[in-house]
């Protein structure tokens, strides 16, 4: 409801501004420095949009909080969410009405560039287009598995990319065929039309502390400016030395934005026990 009287007010406030201007021109008052300021307010105005950001470590239900947000309409698990890792890559959820619902993909291999993800956004052609058809839960949830999608490389590729395979922290084994399985993607978008996206909420889905910390635009970009930043622990899990890694190096280092910044307790549920007394839970 806050969300929604947001966009009715901004709507509005733009709404005047082009009165406002063409009440000036109307009567001979506008110059070309006013114009050129009031068409800067209305262009910010329209692609203003609000980012929240969901953090958490492998397996802590952040995926299954997403799709119950903006995919419960399907009756189905739409984002990928069974044990394991899920979303490989950081994804952005959002709607774009001048372009059709699919999910764009950018490979892995553009790490190797010194081209930055917000450069690429402007290239059209580095991006694998996924079709979305928003009206099928199947063909969603198939689509939708191209973002959890990995590959499987030598070591010196995957360290040129970026990853450390072999470490603990890496999480990334060397199997057996002395190959390491790395993410196929290096960031998603998925332009979907939900009635919250379409009022310029912007969600990112990041994976765990090994990808955070091997995407820095990521860390210093994206979750930065984040306006919100929702960070989700499970209660089957507690709070583990990885959770408190990522919290520490990524989200409240000093002299980052304090405010919007969330905690949520997730897989509640998880504690509910008939043998235990409605205390005893509560505890």
């Amino acid at each position: 409801q806050h969300f929604a009287a947001y966009s009715q007010w901004r709507t509005q406030l733009a709404d005047h501004l082009d009165a406002f201007r063409k009440c000036l021109a109307d009567n001979e008052l506008s110059v070309a420095q006013t114009e050129l300021r009031l068409s800067r307010l209305l262009d910010k105005l329209q692609e203003d949009r609000l980012h929240v950001a969901f953090v958490a470590e492998f397996s802590r239900g952040k995926s299954e909080l997403i799709n119950a947000i903006f995919f419960a309409s399907y009756g189905n698990r739409i984002l990928p969410s069974t044990a394991g890792r899920t979303t490989m890559c950081p994804t952005e959820l959002l709607y774009d009405p001048d372009r059709p619902a699919a999910i764009e993909l950018l490979p892995i291999e553009t790490r190797e560039t010194s081209t930055s993800i917000a450069e690429y956004r402007k290239i059209a052609g580095a991006w694998s287009v996924v079709p979305l058809a928003t009206d099928s839960p199947e063909r969603m949830q198939e689509a939708l598995r191209s973002v959890s999608a990995v590959q499987r490389v030598t070591p010196n590729v995957a360290n040129t990319l970026g990853f450390a395979p072999g470490s603990e922290e890496a999480q990334l084994p060397i199997g057996e065929d002395g190959l390491v399985e790395i993410p196929r993607w290096r960031h998603a978008v998925i332009n979907f039309p939900h009635p919250l996206l379409k009022q310029g909420l912007v969600i990112l889905d990041t994976p765990g502390l090994n990808a955070i910390g091997t995407e820095p635009e990521l860390t210093l970009a994206l979750l930065p400016e984040a306006h919100a930043v929702l960070f989700i622990l499970a209660a089957d899990t507690g709070v583990t030395q990885s959770d408190l890694a990522v919290w520490n190096e990524h989200i409240a280092q000093p002299g980052r934005r304090k405010r919007g910044r969330l905690v949520v307790l997730n897989k509640i549920d998880s504690m509910w026990d008939e043998l235990k007394s409605a205390a005893e839970i509560d505890a």
